[in-house]
């Protein structure tokens, strides 16, 4: 263990500095916390600011450690503790490792000594995260179980087939149950969680799960103190897939760039990183979390996509970020999935990477606060220095248009490719992409969805044969386009 490199990292979600153990009591909650969490270490005889000053009686602080954490911390735990000298200034590691808990000051009891981490400080976990912790141990999860005695007439039936139909799949109540929409309550098939969640019916979903929901809003300034707009997403948490693209198109900026004969546009922020972020949001919030949503804030200098909900027991941003996944809600997951909304679990945060670096974005952040989760990115520089106002193009076009049919130049070209029958592959191939599941879902399936393109074969979606068409519709566009 890198004692030297350990203090000059600063403490966060997986290390903490003591100087000494003077304040036992918080020792054992950095302990019960980082169990509870994704495991970690403290260093006792590290500053808070990580200068490392040592510390004495090695032999007596080694004990007390050991006999504080064995009898006053409920289920037992045993950490790693070990002794390491640096210019004769002994430091001791505490090392705790994530394990099933819930992990308690026994003094406190399961209801009031539970702690978790959350950034580089420990917060009391209230009764929703102690359930998910219990849960997380029988590999169960929230979403997959029965929503009291809802049943199947109480999903929106004509959402669920509407939905499954626009990606050319059939949908009965036996993909429902596989899906884990549906489940068995003894004899009964009944709703889960999740199900109501993705598909109940607006009067079902807002009697049982009021907060499950997105809100999306544009700021003035640099604070939330003034409200430019607004918007609260009817139709449930699959409807702002659609209808948060929009909401950020027209807040934010958009710069023209021409090359290679071609057009391009360059939004304020990365479309395909912020999509990708919204959908994991959608699969990892937190749905038991009461009078907490999922919420879109758009500032003069950054967005931000907060959910409810931490990462999970025994996850760490760190390891998000290195491709480790745990699903919390695998129901809603599952059906994201199917309807190709997300990917393989884990290549999350490395698709927001490519979005960003591809595009010349910065980076985004990910923070935990309090019970909720955040991720916020940044403008891209070019669109920042043009210095428009929100809502406006900064290049010549016929973009008045374009927005309100909620499209862009790259999508008005592809219509004009289609006038012809065309392939998946020559479409790909048209408009200069490599990635088949980034082009269909930025492309292919807005297109489809919106009527303005069509397959020559509905009835089989993956035929070799397939070939795709624009539409009466899509003529009507590009002619509403050409008169502008």
């Amino acid at each position: 263990m890198d004692i030297i490199k350990l203090s000059q990292l600063g403490e966060g979600n997986t290390l903490e500095y003591k100087r000494n153990t003077d304040k036992l009591d918080s020792i054992l909650k950095s302990v019960s916390a980082f169990a509870n969490t994704a495991g970690g270490i403290i260093l006792i005889g590290v500053e808070d600011n990580g200068t490392i000053v040592g510390v004495s009686d090695i032999g007596k602080i080694q004990e007390q450690l050991s006999n504080s954490i064995s009898n006053r911390i409920k289920p037992q735990l045993i950490p790693e503790i070990t002794v390491t000298d640096i210019n004769n200034k002994s430091v001791i590691s505490v090392q705790i490792e994530h394990a099933p808990g819930p992990y308690y000051l026994s003094d406190k009891g399961e209801e009031k000594g539970v702690y978790i981490r959350v950034g580089n400080s420990n917060r009391l976990a209230g009764p929703e995260v102690i359930a998910e912790i219990k849960r997380s141990n029988n590999y169960s999860s929230f979403d997959k179980a029965p929503c009291d005695d809802v049943t199947e007439t109480d999903l929106d039936k004509a959402l669920v087939k509407s939905i499954y139909a626009s990606r050319g799949r059939a949908i009965d109540t036996s993909k429902l149950m596989s899906l884990g929409i549906l489940t068995k309550k003894g004899r009964r098939t009944v709703a889960t969680n999740g199900g109501v969640i993705l598909f109940g019916l607006p009067e079902i979903r807002e009697t049982y799960f009021p907060y499950a929901e997105v809100r999306c809003a544009r700021f003035k300034g640099t604070s939330r103190s003034e409200f430019i707009d607004r918007l609260n997403i009817e139709g449930g948490i699959l409807a702002a897939i659609d209808e948060v693209p929009k909401f950020i198109r027209r807040n934010t900026k958009m710069a023209g760039k021409f090359g290679d004969m071609r057009r391009r546009d360059i939004p304020e922020y990365p479309v395909e990183g912020i999509r990708e972020a919204l959908t994991n949001a959608i699969a990892h919030a937190n749905y038991e979390v009461t009078g907490s949503r999922i919420f879109i804030a758009i500032y003069d200098d950054r967005l931000e996509i907060q959910n409810p909900g931490i990462m999970m027991p025994g996850m760490s941003i760190e390891q998000f970020k290195a491709g480790v996944s745990r699903i919390r809600n695998p129901v809603i997951a599952k059906t994201l999935g199917q309807l190709e909304l997300i990917e393989e679990w884990g290549s999350g945060y490395k698709r927001i990477q490519d979005a960003c670096e591809q595009g010349g974005y910065p980076l985004p952040e990910w923070e935990e606060f309090g019970s909720a989760l955040r991720v916020t990115f940044y403008p891209h520089l070019e669109v920042v220095e043009l210095g428009a106002e929100p809502g406006t193009q900064l290049a010549p076009s016929q973009h008045s248009v374009i927005r309100e049919l909620d499209l862009d130049d790259e999508m008005i070209q592809l219509i004009e490719f289609c006038k012809e029958k065309r392939s998946f592959q020559a479409m790909l191939e048209y408009m200069g992409w490599k990635d088949r599941t980034k082009f269909r879902r930025r492309f292919v399936s807005p297109l489809l969805e919106k009527g303005i393109i069509e397959r020559t074969i509905p009835e089989k979606p993956s035929s070799s044969k397939q070939r795709y068409h624009i539409t009466n519709h899509g003529f009507e566009i590009l002619q509403k386009v050409k008169e502008t």
